[in-house]
């Protein structure tokens, strides 16, 4: 029994990993066919983020922090990126 579990978490993480591979890709093009819409978008998710950030939840402090933690994840999806670079890559220093 303890092995199908731990075989359909890792099955469960390999297709979150896709995804999230397949979101990133797609952003990436997106970034390409239509920059300006992406910068809007882009605003738009920080400006969420700020407001989210600023405001006092009372009763759902509990979830404040998760609430967070996605809202800034958006936000760095979100960022344009240089072709091909990564931002778990370390970036080349210009010359």
């Amino acid at each position: 029994m303890n092995d199908d579990i731990a075989a359909s978490r890792r099955d469960l993480v390999a297709r979150v990993a896709t995804l999230e591979l397949l979101v990133s890709d797609l952003i990436d093009l997106l970034w390409k066919v239509d920059a300006e819409g992406m910068e809007r978008l882009a605003a738009e998710a920080a400006q969420d983020l700020e407001i989210q950030n600023s405001r006092v939840l009372g009763a759902a402090e509990h979830q404040r922090e998760r609430l967070f933690t996605v809202l800034a994840e958006r936000k760095r999806k979100l960022k344009h990126r240089r072709r091909g670079a990564r931002e778990d890559e370390p970036q080349a220093i210009p010359a």
